[in-house]
This record gives structure tokens, sequence and C-alpha cells, in this order.
């Protein structure tokens, strides 16, 4: 059992930032967008990009006492399967999936996420040689 729920809650939560998300509020309206923003305590929201109605928005503010549900509405970025990948080229032993992150760890230098790879050097241009060859696959999938 999770130490503060609270807390797992909102680290859930928050690895939907930047994500598309679809928000169903309890009136019955739904909205899909990018979740850029979370108030902690009220769970206020902020969209970017969305879409309600067929109606483009660029922002949106959502009260959180209106939420009714919120879900991810795109396939979530495999690091598992990156991280065998990786593994390939730097042994398991040097290749760590940090799922609550949303990162993977090679070799305790390189952070590896689905935006890119934090870190410089030859290593660096492997690991994102690697990651958009995997990105690449995914995406014909």
């Amino acid at each position: 059992m999770p130490g503060n729920p609270n807390r797992e809650f909102l680290l859930e939560l928050s690895a939907l930032l930047n994500k598309r998300v679809k928000i169903i509020l309890e009136s019955g309206r739904v909205y899909t967008g990018i979740l850029r923003g979370i108030q902690d305590q009220s769970l206020n929201l902020v969209l970017g990009d969305a879409e309600c109605d067929n109606v483009k928005i660029f922002r949106v503010f959502i009260a959180g006492k209106s939420i009714s549900e919120i879900t991810l509405a795109e396939e979530p970025f495999d690091l598992t399967g990156l991280a065998k990948e990786l593994s390939v080229m730097f042994q398991p032993q040097n290749v760590k999936v940090i799922e609550e992150a949303g990162i993977i760890q090679v070799l305790d230098r390189f952070t590896v996420s689905e935006e890119g790879v934090k870190g410089t050097g030859p290593i660096a241009e492997r690991i994102s040689k690697i990651l958009e060859k995997y990105k690449a696959e995914k995406s014909n999938v």
C-alpha cells in the first residue's frame, strides 16, 4: 500500500502533463487537449490545443469541481520496450526504468524520456539514435 495516497494520486495525475487527455465534466461536456497545468489543491486544470463540441480552443481552464472523469487520450510511451532496446547496447544492469518519473537512466549518467536524452557526448548521441529509431518504428506500427 502506498505511503501517502494523496501524493500518489498527484504523481499519477502529474504523469499526464503534456499528454493528450479527455476531460468529461459533470454536465456531460467533453474536452480533449494537452494537459498543460494542474492546481494541486482544487485540481483545476489547464488544457492547451483543446477541442470541445468540434470547436478548437487555444487554452481552456477547467474548474476541478466540475470534472467527472480524466482519461489519457493517447497510448502511453512504452518505456519498457525502449529500455530493452537500450539494454542491447548498454547491458541490462546499466539501464534502469523509473516508471513513476517516466524516465530511463542509462549508465547512471544519462536520462532518457519520450522527449529526448539529457546528457552530452558520443554516448548521449548513440542513445538519441536508439530513441529516434524506436519512436519511428512505433509510429509505423
